[in-house]
């Protein structure tokens, strides 16, 4: 009894936490998370939920209360990956996060990883067509218990904000992982993101995300 017990108590926190990022546009699921242990008193992080509980319970959510604001939300993040995506196509370009998966508000960052093992190119190609921008650093699992400090830049575009993280050859190879379960990011490369642009059009369906083609590379362990 006292597996199902906490079972249900997961679900409801991963609930909770669903909620404050569906409602009061907190970003990332770790923030949640604290919010939510906090809140309910819990102490012991065991029995919080991990990323894909709360990410499962967010989509249930925006299913149920914020369907007709969710396509659109899709919409516009999308078009402006595709639009960050394009401009910077030369330095191989994936979307990951919530834009991806579905999960994003209407305050979300679109989320990139970039590839380029020169660092004075992407400033430079950035320079050299007037684009502001803000450059800075953050910190992020590699996997194998490594952790590296990764370029960061911030793009304000017209839809969205554009957060890139840009990553070398070797890095690419291990591309982040979840804090919560250690699982490898799904992402989605710019002809993907037009097929999921183009459903979010037609019907509103997430193409490769819930049986649809196969566009996405799948989470996974190393």
């Amino acid at each position: 009894m006292s597996g199902r017990r906490n079972g249900a108590g997961r679900a409801h926190l991963a609930y909770l936490a669903a909620r404050l990022m569906a409602e009061d546009g907190i970003a990332d699921f770790a923030s949640a998370r604290r919010k939510v242990a906090r809140q309910q008193g819990v102490r012991n992080d065991r029995e919080l939920p991990d990323d894909r509980e709360i990410a499962a319970a967010l989509r249930s959510y925006q299913a149920l209360y914020l369907a007709d604001r969710q396509t659109g939300v899709l919409q516009r993040l999308r078009s402006t990956a595709v639009e960050a995506m394009e401009l910077l196509h030369e330095f191989n370009p994936w979307l990951v996060g919530p834009v991806l998966n579905g999960t994003a508000g209407p305050h979300a960052d679109v989320q990139l990883h970039l590839h380029t093992d020169r660092d004075k190119d992407l400033p430079f190609f950035l320079l050299g067509r007037g684009i502001e921008c803000v450059f800075s650093e953050r910190r992020l699992e590699l996997g194998g218990n490594r952790v590296a400090l990764i370029p960061l830049l911030m793009l304000e575009f017209e839809g969205a904000m554009v957060e890139a993280s840009v990553f070398n050859s070797q890095q690419s190879r291990q591309f982040g992982r979840s804090p919560a379960d250690g699982a490898g990011q799904a992402r989605a490369r710019l002809e993907a993101v037009r097929a999921l642009l183009e459903a979010d059009h037609d019907d509103g369906d997430d193409v490769g995300l819930d049986g649809g083609a196969p566009l996405l590379i799948p989470p996974r362990r190393t």
